[in-house]
């Protein structure tokens, strides 16, 4: 079985290509340039989350843990390229400035717009060039994942599957926008933000790449429900893993500013923990610092060492471990062999014990 480095740097070979083509039939249009540019800013990095996850479904139902077929790298590239697509989108909603360290694709429009002394609103210019970029990236990998269905035996079922994991994302962001504007206490904003998470994360980033790769392998109809089961759970313990990075994180691993979910007011499990079991005095702290851009670097340490102290962290960290055990649960009773269990547990630790 390839290591997650060398499946991850073949992934890394072959984004660009399919890109290429993707826009191949406007390459010499004069001044699209720089959003092809763009797409190329957009694939690049990461750590190849769903394209492994594909992979690694596929190797739990064939039991073939040596060497992948094209077209399980085929659909690694297509998952990487629409998650590239969802990125540029949800920074622009999330007016994140940075990705994966870098400056997000509406920031780096804006600021080719600043330096060329260009007519207009540069703010603008930016948001709306990473809009078309966030569309264009979604019809590439739209492109690359239907010529997948060639070689899958059930080619409407794998598509079918496919379009419904798009669905997922843009209904999970409208929830999620809707979730950052509603007012609600935080026990009735946990449930909320749990369902966000189901269908953002646990569905979308997790289940679809595990039974899309599984398809590929000709998995039986209970495979494909449990493998799903498995990923949805593994999936909101990811999500979970994240916000608690977002939080908690060193920047020089997760590429994101240090407390950059508090500053931008960001509602998470966590928060809604944070809001319940914080003392009076720890959560007047956090009111100063929760969507706040202009808090303190001492503000944001003050905030992050209540929640370690007070008990926050420690109940979130609960939590994830209670979704990741529910997946594991489902994986030790399903119909898998022992290599194919074997591959997907390292998986699921993988996706809830980690640091960036």
């Amino acid at each position: 079985m390839p290591t997650e480095q060398e499946f991850s740097a073949q992934i890394d070979k072959l984004l660009p290509r399919a890109w290429q083509s993707g826009i191949q039939p406007w390459h010499n249009l004069e001044g699209i340039a720089e959003l092809f540019q763009g797409g190329l800013g957009a694939l690049s990095g990461g750590k190849r989350t769903r394209a492994r996850l594909a992979y690694t479904g596929w190797a739990a139902i064939s039991g073939n843990l040596t060497s992948p077929p094209k077209q399980v790298f085929d659909l690694g590239v297509a998952l990487e390229i629409y998650q590239a697509s969802a990125l540029v989108h949800d920074d622009i909603i999330d007016n994140s400035p940075l990705r994966r360290g870098k400056d997000a694709a509406h920031v780096s429009f804006t600021k080719q717009h600043l330096r060329e002394k260009r007519q207009g609103n540069s703010a603008e210019y930016g948001s709306f060039a990473a809009i078309l970029l966030g569309d264009l990236l979604l019809a590439v990998a739209d492109q690359c994942a239907f010529e997948v269905t060639s070689a899958c035996e059930n080619a409407d079922a794998f598509f079918a599957n496919w379009t419904e994991m798009t669905r997922e994302v843009s209904a999970g962001q409208y929830l999620d926008l809707r979730l950052e504007t509603d007012e609600l206490d935080p026990a009735t904003a946990r449930e909320r933000i749990l369902t966000v998470v189901r269908h953002k994360s646990g569905r979308y980033s997790v289940a679809h790449p595990l039974t899309l790769g599984a398809r590929l392998a000709g998995a039986n109809a209970e495979q494909l429900k449990t493998l799903f089961a498995i990923g949805e759970y593994w999936g909101i313990a990811f999500q979970l893993c994240d916000d608690e990075l977002g939080v908690f994180g060193n920047p020089n691993q997760t590429g994101k500013p240090a407390g950059g979910d508090l500053t931008e007011g960001k509602k998470t499990v966590l928060w809604s923990l944070a809001e319940q079991l914080l003392s009076d005095c720890a959560r007047k702290e956090l009111h100063e610092v929760f969507g706040n851009r202009a808090a303190t670097a001492t503000q944001i340490s003050a905030v992050t060492e209540a929640l370690k102290q007070q008990g926050v962290k420690e109940r979130h960290r609960l939590l994830i471990s209670e979704y990741a055990a529910k997946g594991d649960a489902l994986l030790a009773s399903g119909d898998f062999d022992t290599p194919g269990r074997e591959a997907l547990s390292r998986l699921g630790r993988a996706l809830v014990e980690r640091e960036s």
